[in-house]
């Protein structure tokens, strides 16, 4: 009945035959789905997963690792093939069980999230039409479950093909990572595909070249680099490849305008997620502003081949690079890529920040008031952001609360937990980061 409920809802909405997928207008309106919580993607997921054949759930349902999570490029997918299923192979049907699930783990927003993944469709779909042959077209893109789609466990919804990679991970309902995401498109200026006209990645331009000219010429001098750039440093095969040194104009100098301009830049790649988990992201980037740096190569308008613009902080990681065209040789072709310093793939394959490294992360953890009446404050400092866990148990080893998963920045923390529903005893609370570190205290309870 669920299922017959979510395809009948979705149906009217993305028809697309697998033989001759259509192009479609930009959607601009709220999302249908707009989850909170991960539940209503998981249950999307295996919405999508009972409409396979046994054959196609092989398919398109892989094992997590790093290996797999690496399987993306810029590339066409006949250049570069991708894991998961096709979505030219699916049948209407399928097809819209499987927009339905990309639409709710991506952002609602006009031109962003979902709606840019449509206007990319359909720029493969004006390509395969304008010289690139059967290589370019809407049925050339894939999505892979890594993992199975569940509250519990890691798992990473996976989807993609030329100039999109769009790569979700969750760990116990929490995602914990949404990059490497990269974004690029041919021809950059306006196209027409059947009745519609389409510009994505325009918005990112803007906004980057908005905070470039809002610089004075003493700042652009400092933010300018000498070398020429040609494409992005950090693309696909280049992970955990990230400088040691940061350059440019440090944002801890600029204006409170300027450093709205740098938010607004950085706030149109992580718009491409949910919304929720997007603001959940852009609070950690904030907090992390005045530790970041802005740079770029040529033009600070970002009109010519080979300019080109980097934000790199703590965490954020953007660059965007203008090339030429390859199959439309007169047009400007961006390539666009959002990465995280310790999130991209989860935090799997990190050689600095990964889980093997989180048994260090907690320094030290503490409670107020011990012994405690009614209401507890843990107080604990991270090294980095984390998942933490929260449990607590009588001596027998038995919960008595509901166990609770929260994400923390670095630094100080404080959560107050009620136990007033508890009797007077002895109790063993413990903190857990997404499964590496434990430390467990007593508290007492009168």
């Amino acid at each position: 009945m669920f299922f017959a409920t979510l395809l009948s809802a979705f149906l009217g909405w993305w028809e697309r035959p697998a033989t001759q997928p259509k192009t479609v207008a930009p959607r601009t309106t709220q999302k249908l789905l707009s989850p909170s919580t991960t539940q209503e993607i998981v249950n999307l997921a295996n919405a999508f997963k009972q409409t396979l054949t046994a054959t196609q759930l092989t398919t398109a349902q892989l094992t997590y690792n790093l290996a797999n999570a690496q399987k993306w490029s810029n590339l066409p997918v006949t250049f570069t093939p991708r894991i998961g299923i096709r979505f030219g192979d699916l049948t209407a049907i399928q097809l819209t069980a499987a927009k339905a699930l990309i639409r709710a783990a991506s952002g609602s927003g006009a031109n962003e999230g979902y709606a840019e993944m449509e206007q990319l469709w359909a720029a493969d779909e004006y390509l395969g039409a304008n010289g690139g042959g059967t290589a370019y077209s809407a049925g050339q893109y894939y999505l892979a479950f890594l993992g199975t789609p569940a509250m519990t466990g890691t798992w990473e919804l996976q989807t993609g093909g030329h100039h999109l990679a769009f790569a979700n991970t969750y760990r116990d309902g929490i995602l914990i990572g949404a990059t490497p995401s990269f974004r690029a498109v041919e021809p950059f200026a306006p196209f027409a595909s059947g009745a519609n006209t389409y510009e994505p990645i325009r918005q990112e331009r803007d906004a980057l070249a908005a905070m470039l000219t809002g610089l004075s010429a003493t700042q652009l001098a400092t933010a300018q680099l000498p070398t020429v750039f040609t494409d992005i440093l950090l693309g696909p095969g280049r992970d955990w490849q990230f400088p040691t040194t940061r350059v440019g104009l440090q944002v801890s100098t600029l204006n409170a305008t300027q450093k709205t301009l740098v938010l607004d830049a950085i706030r149109t790649y992580v718009s491409d997620i949910d919304d929720v988990e997007a603001e959940t992201i852009m609070t950690r980037y904030t907090n992390q502003l005045d530790q970041t740096y802005i740079a770029f190569s040529g033009t600070a308008a970002i009109t010519t081949k080979n300019d080109y613009v980097r934000i790199d902080g703590p965490g954020v990681w953007i660059e965007y690079s203008l090339q030429g065209g390859i199959v439309i040789r007169t047009a400007n072709h961006p390539h666009s890529i959002w990465r995280d310093r310790t999130g991209d793939y989860g935090g799997t394959g990190n050689p600095t920040s990964s889980i093997k490294n989180l048994a260090e992360t907690i320094f030290s953890v503490d409670n107020y008031p011990n012994p405690v009446l009614n209401q507890t404050t843990l107080r604990f400092n991270l090294r980095q952001d984390a998942t933490v866990k929260i449990t607590m148990t009588d001596l027998a080893g038995r919960e008595v609360i509901t166990p609770m998963q929260r994400k923390f920045m670095a630094g100080n923390n404080v959560l107050a937990l009620d136990l007033n529903d508890l009797s007077a005893g002895t109790y063993l609370y413990t903190l857990e980061i997404e499964g590496a570190n434990k430390v467990s205290k007593k508290l007492f309870k009168q």
